[in-house]
C-alpha cells in the first residue's frame, strides 16, 4: 500500500481529514508505548535530532527536541516499535498508526535516511517534516537547508509525503504573500513531485485565508496540517473560517485538545470555495 494515502489508510474519517487524531512529541520509551497501546491516536509526531541515547557515547539520531541531546529511544527503536506494533494490529481488532518524522537538523535527516527507507517499505503512513524557510516572527531556530533537504528527499524518498514548512514565533498578523511565494519557489526550483502537506501555525493560519487557497492552488494533492503550540493566542472564528472556507478534505488538525475542542470542528460554516485541484492525501 502506499505510504501517502491517509483516506485509504484510515477509511473511518471518511475523507474528513480533521478527523485524524494525533499524538504530538513522542520523544521517549514510556511515551510511545503509551501511544502505541492508545486506540484513539492514528498519527504519531516525533521528533529527531543527533544525540545520544542514555548511557551510550555514540551519536545517532535519536527522538528529542532542541535542545536537548539524550533520550532513551533512538529512531531505529522507533520505527521498529512502531511496525511491530502495526503488525500486531493488523491481525486484531486495535488501531494501526502512521508517522510524521519532524527533523530539527540536515545532519539528523541525512544521517537518518537508511532508517526511514527501511521504514518506507513498511505498510503505514510516513511523512518526513522540516521547517525549510523563514516564515513570521523572529524564530530561535533556523530552519533546515532546503536544497540538500530536498534534493535528498527526492532521491530517496519519492513516494513520501513531505511536511514543509516555515520556522515561526507567536507574533500578530499572518503568513504573507512573500512566504508563500517563497516556498513555491523552492518547491518547483528542486522539481519536487512528492505530495506535500504544509505544516502552519494556527496564530498565524488565522489571519492567512487568501495565502493559505494561493498554495493549496499551487500544488496538486496538497493539504494543511493545522498545529499549535501552547499559550498560542489563537483567534477561533477566524481559524474555524479558514478551515470550512477550505474544506476538511484538505486540512489535518494537530492541535491541542482544548483548542480543538473550541474550534468545533463538528459544526461546520456554510461557506466553501472550491479549490480546483483533486486531493490525494
Amino acid at each position: 500500500m502506499s505510504t501517502t494515502n491517509i483516506t485509504q489508510f484510515f477509511p473511518q474519517i471518511q475523507g474528513n481529514l480533521t478527523l485524524v487524531t494525533w499524538a504530538h512529541a513522542v520523544n521517549n520509551q514510556s511515551y510511545l508505548k503509551s501511544v502505541l497501546a492508545d486506540d484513539n491516536v492514528m498519527m504519531i509526531e516525533a521528533d529527531i535530532s543527533i544525540g545520544k541515547i542514555t548511557n551510550s557515547d555514540a551519536e545517532i539520531p535519536i527522538m528529542t527536541h532542541p535542545p536537548a541531546k539524550t533520550s532513551d529511544l533512538s529512531l531505529e527503536d522507533f520505527l521498529k516499535q512502531v511496525d511491530e506494533s502495526n503488525l500486531n494490529a493488523n491481525n486484531t481488532e486495535k488501531t494501526v498508526k502512521g508517522v510524521k518524522l519532524d527533523f530539527k537538523s540536515i545532519e539528523a535527516f541525512i544521517a537518518s535516511v537508511t532508517y526511514i527507507e527501511n521504514a518506507s517499505k513498511k505498510n503505514f503512513p510516513l511523512w518526513i517534516n522540516a521547517d525549510i524557510l523563514s516564515g513570521p516572527g523572529r524564530a530561535v531556530i533556523k530552519p533546515v537547508n532546503s536544497t540538500q533537504f530536498l534534493s535528498i528527499a527526492k532521491i530517496h524518498f519519492p513516494d513520501i509525503v513531505l511536511s514543509l514548512g516555515w520556522t515561526t514565533m507567536n507574533v500578530s498578523g499572518g503568513y504573507t504573500n512573500d512566504n508563500v511565494k517563497a516556498i513555491i519557489e523552492v518547491i518547483n526550483l528542486n522539481k519536487i513531485t512528492n505530495i506535500i502537506t504544509f505544516p502552519v501555525r494556527a496564530s498565524l493560519t488565522a489571519h492567512s485565508s487568501q495565502q493559505m487557497k494561493m498554495l493549496l492552488e499551487e500544488f496538486r494533492n496538497s493539504t494543511l496540517t493545522i498545529w499549535s503550540s501552547p499559550g498560542d493566542t489563537v483567534d477561533i472564528e477566524g481559524l474555524r473560517n479558514v478551515i470550512f472556507d477550505i474544506g476538511v478534505d484538505r486540512i489535518f488538525v494537530d492541535v491541542p485538545d482544548d483548542l480543538k475542542e473550541k474550534l468545533h470542528l463538528d459544526k461546520p460554516v456554510n461557506s466553501r470555495t472550491t479549490l480546483t485541484k483533486e486531493v490525494q492525501c
